[in-house]
């Protein structure tokens, strides 16, 4: 059962991990929180408002099917079709736990409605929810149950848009953060989610009251350090997977120069938040997100020095962001902390690199 769970549901969400980023870009990026909160007042007071959200819902469950019937054709996954050696009550539970994977976005979003229902003293209008959650969860179950008594294996070798060929870039970088998509999506979204996440309610907050720069200072900087496990991925990129990199004739300087260019690229959507806000200035802006961008050097840079697992590099990561609130908290200029930050990077980095050669 949970192998059929993870190798499915997190199938889904790292093939569809661009089309989660890009939403989750919209909805943080584009609407406030008064927008969101609107948005979920009119589904529940107005006359066809539930029937414009389950129809969103609805089609979101069938892309889900669709997903799941066509993934179950691969020939890697024809351990599934051993599931129709269980009960058929065992079945139903066990798909329908499959179902809850599928449909965790619905889920959210509907505590989220009902945290506004108790606001807005409209529990009355709550419970539709609850009934198309059931039928939702039954149409995925009877997908995967029609897709267990009519098997179907085979490799698709039809020619598609994929297969065409296209010129790629001979740009690192692109590699690099190609890889990072293809790869580990569900890191990507899970990394970008969080730090979306922590930058509305920073700048919500910030918003409130007179404030100085400290408060954006320390609350972004936490949410750039959970980028750290795309900084990591990077990193097993460079020394697991493309180790051949390392042989080829580049100097440190420039070596330096792609890593910062690649982090300062991964952390560039979350930053674009800052605009849709209108509370820092451009250069208030520019200092956050260079005092982001030294953070992950730092962080990176460790790695050489330290290689092995990321839940090792805990304890060092929470000892950074204490001295950096310290230094924050008592006045230190956020952009002679980045600076100095940065150029403590490349200090490391080049004085590994050089040990290497040695």
């Amino acid at each position: 059962m949970k192998t059929i769970l993870i190798s499915t549901v997190s199938e889904f969400f790292k093939q569809r991990a661009g089309m989660f980023f890009v939403l989750i870009g919209i909805l943080f990026g584009f609407l406030s929180g008064r927008e969101h909160h609107a948005f979920a007042a009119f589904f529940l007071t107005d006359r066809f408002g539930m029937f414009y959200l389950f129809a969103v819902w609805i089609l979101y469950t069938v892309f889900c099917i669709h997903f799941l019937i066509n993934l179950w054709k691969q020939p890697a996954y024809h351990f599934v079709y051993q599931t129709r050696l269980w009960s058929g009550t065992s079945r139903f539970l066990r798909f329908g736990i499959v179902a809850l994977g599928f449909l965790q976005p619905l889920l959210y979003y509907g505590i989220y409605m009902l945290s506004v229902a108790l606001q807005d003293k409209l529990l009355g209008r709550v419970w539709p929810i609850f009934l198309v959650y059931t039928v939702l969860i039954l149409g995925i179950i009877i997908g995967t149950e029609w897709r267990i008594r009519n098997p179907r294996l085979f490799v698709n070798k039809k020619q598609t848009i994929s297969t065409w060929q296209i010129p790629r870039p001979n740009s690192w970088i692109y590699w690099s953060l190609e890889w990072l998509v293809r790869e580990k999506g569900v890191t990507l979204l899970v990394c970008k989610t969080g730090s979306a996440l922590v930058f509305v309610c920073t700048l919500i907050y910030y918003q409130t009251d007179t404030y100085d720069l400290r408060l954006p200072a320390v609350g972004l900087s936490l949410a750039y350090l959970l980028n750290i496990g795309l900084s990591f991925e990077l990193f097993q990129w460079e020394s697991v997977v493309w180790l051949w990199n390392r042989s080829l004739p580049l100097s440190i300087n420039k070596r330096f120069g792609r890593m910062l260019l690649i982090h300062a690229l991964v952390i560039l959507p979350e930053t674009l938040i800052c605009f849709r806000y209108n509370v820092l200035t451009f250069s208030e802006i520019v200092q956050l997100y260079c005092l982001g961008l030294s953070i992950l050097l730092l962080f990176h840079t460790y790695l050489y020095k330290k290689n092995g697992l990321l839940e090792d590099t805990m304890q060092p990561v929470l000892i950074e962001f204490v001295v950096l609130t310290l230094l924050i908290l008592y006045k230190i200029p956020v952009l002679l902390i980045a600076v100095s930050g940065a150029f403590y990077s490349w200090f490391v980095f080049q004085k590994w690199y050089s040990g290497q050669k040695g």
